[in-house]
């Protein structure tokens, strides 16, 4: 049985039992957040599941993969993951590093914030060429205020 024919078995649980997924949880002996987990997968379209199953990801990869969403780039990171055998911490480095491109650029309007945003693209393409060479690399970005912190970290 693979994790999309799970999921479906567990909501299968949750409708015919009308119980809620913490009940379905202590049922199975799992914890709440597993159900959920497996629960989320099914938000995935068909076609997308299909080619997860048919590249061979696993589930952490495809939970890693819910973050996007749209249909396209997920085929895109998919097909990625498959071409560079990427492990799912580099997984979620590459989607991190997708993922700045689809933030709000409200400094650009200001030529220093221009010069951000021309910083960012290129420390999301040096993520993905050290993701590609095997290099393990977390990128994580956070707002504090009108701050911007941008955090690597380098596996050696």
């Amino acid at each position: 049985m693979n994790m999309f024919e799970e999921a479906q078995a567990i909501c299968g649980m949750i409708d015919m039992c009308s119980a809620t997924q913490k009940e379905i949880a202590e049922k199975l002996g799992v914890s709440q957040s597993y159900i959920a987990n497996k629960v989320r997968l099914l938000s995935f379209p068909e076609d997308i599941r299909e080619l997860i199953l048919k590249c061979g990801l696993t589930e952490r990869h495809a939970r890693a993969l819910l973050r996007l969403k749209d249909s396209e780039e997920m085929r895109d990171v998919i097909q990625k993951i498959k071409a560079m055998h990427l492990t799912v911490a580099e997984t979620e480095a590459l989607i991190e590093a997708e993922s700045v491109s689809a933030m709000p650029k409200k400094i650009a309007a200001t030529p220093a914030g221009e010069r951000l945003c021309f910083f960012e693209e290129i420390l999301k393409d040096s993520v993905k060429n050290l993701a590609s060479c095997g290099i393990k690399v977390r990128t994580s970005y956070d707002f504090l205020g009108n701050m911007r912190l941008i955090t690597l970290c380098i596996e050696e």
